[in-house]
């Protein structure tokens, strides 16, 4: 198994940590904000990973488009953050679904094969971590 698979696996771990305890304690709020704070971490990280394939764009209307993409999931994360909890869940899952259908419709140049297989596995996994915590935490 190669790092990227190892790390990323690994990575899913805090959203079921922080989902369990969601269920566990409903009223706890540091359990929300976990799932929440961690959730828009994540979602910017892969904006980032967009703004460094657009720097390998020779094309530099392409690489502006994917410029320009790449700072969306940060600015979802940022509202995130700054939401109530099952908004701000909701405004998460739809940031990771989105990026993954970009991803997978329009995938950059610069994108290796083996990410885009990657990062549709994690966000099935991502995302019913972050839809049951909207669901409970309403």
């Amino acid at each position: 198994m190669t790092y990227p698979r190892i790390l990323g696996f690994a990575g899913i771990v805090p959203f079921y940590l922080s989902l369990i305890a969601v269920l566990l304690w409903p009223q706890s709020q540091l359990a929300l904000v976990a799932l929440i704070g961690y959730g828009a971490v994540i979602l910017s990280f892969l904006g980032a990973v967009h703004w460094g394939m657009a720097m390998q764009l020779p094309d530099q209307t392409q690489a502006g488009r994917s410029y320009v993409f790449s700072v969306v999931p940060a600015l979802l994360g940022w509202l995130a953050l700054i939401s109530p909890y099952q908004p701000a869940l909701i405004v998460l899952a739809a940031g990771f679904g989105w990026v993954w259908l970009r991803e997978y419709q329009n995938p950059p140049a610069a994108m290796p094969a083996w990410y885009r297989k990657l990062r549709g596995v994690l966000t099935a996994a991502i995302l019913p971590a972050l839809i049951l915590g909207a669901i409970f935490s309403g």
